[in-house]
Order: structure tokens, then sequence, then C-alpha cells
């Protein structure tokens, strides 16, 4: 069977070498600086705190426009190839995000009578889906089947808990609090 008959079979899903693939750049070595500064900026200062409620979906009035406009400017250096669409997207969710946001962006676009306001979030959003469409989680083959028995192992996680400590986000100073010994 050839890829382009196997990937019509698979639900659509196209290879990098497919010439109907959409073109999300090719990602190198000389991205890494960019991109780690797009971490230090989604994670440092005063995005982050936005950010991390972004990710728990508890947002802050003032949150919207802040990230939205983050969002915008990144769009914008990945919508004119200055950093590779296929990075982004690999590693943020911009659909979801424009999810999150798209309500306020909108009502800001009405209000201003600019429907330029945030329009490359926008197409990056709709660009990311297409991008999540043609490439299957890399996990795929760790998610279970309807076919698959259920594990013989207690729910989730890589290993034992603290006692007492429920997961939460990441801590702004690492909790150096030493382990209990299970060891007799």
């Amino acid at each position: 069977m050839s890829r382009t008959a196997e990937s019509t079979r698979l639900g659509g899903m196209r290879t990098q070498d497919d010439p109907r693939a959409p073109d999300f750049g090719r990602i190198s070595a000389d991205h890494a600086q960019i991109f780690v500064g797009i971490i230090n900026t989604l994670h440092g200062g005063p995005t982050a705190p936005a950010f991390g409620r972004l990710l728990m979906k508890k947002l802050e009035p003032d949150d919207y426009m802040l990230l939205a406009h983050l969002f915008e400017e990144l769009s914008v250096m990945a919508l004119h190839r200055l950093v590779p669409e296929a990075l982004l997207f690999d590693a943020f969710a911009f659909d979801l995000y424009w999810d999150e946001l798209r309500e306020d962006v909108l009502e800001v676009r009405a209000e201003t009578g600019n429907g330029k306001f945030c329009e490359n979030f926008q197409i990056a959003a709709e660009r990311a889906r297409a991008y999540r469409r043609d490439r299957p989680p890399k996990l795929r083959w760790k998610q279970p089947t309807e076919d698959d028995d259920p594990p013989n192992r207690p729910g989730g996680g890589l290993g034992s808990r603290r006692p007492g400590r429920s997961p939460r986000g990441s801590p702004s100073s690492p909790d150096r609090t030493p382990v209990p010994s299970t060891e007799t």
C-alpha cells in the first residue's frame, strides 16, 4: 500500500514528505536560542502567572489581553517564518489557547472596529489544529485501546508520592523536604 493510500486509510494523517501535507517549516539547532527565549518569556516575568493560569483554565480578567497579545506576537514570528510553526505547535497548544481567549479577542475587535486585532493568533490556531490533525500523539502506542485489559496496577503515576502531598503546579522554589525512607 502506498504512503498516500495508507495516510488516507488512517484518517487523513500525512507524512511530512507528502506533497499535500501543509508546510510547518523545518526545525534546526539554529532555532534553539529563539525557542529558549520564548520559554523564558512564557515562564518568567509578568507573563508567567498568567500563562500558568491559562494552563489550569483559571484565568483572571487581566490575563486575557496580555496572553492574546503575546500569542499574537509569537504567531507573527511563526507565520513570517522567523521560527518554524512545527516547533511552536509541537511545544504549545495554540489552538487550545485560542479557544480560551477567543471570546475576549472578538469582543475587543467589535469594540474597537479593528478586525485585524490578533488575526495572526487566530490564523496560527487554525494551522495548529491542522498540525495536530496530521500528527498523531507521539505516545499513541502507550494509549490503551478498547481491546486492552485494564492494567494490573494502582491508578496512575510513575511511583510513590510523598505522604500527605497532592500534585500542584510547579513550585516557585523546590521543596527540599527529605522524603521518608521506605527501606527497613
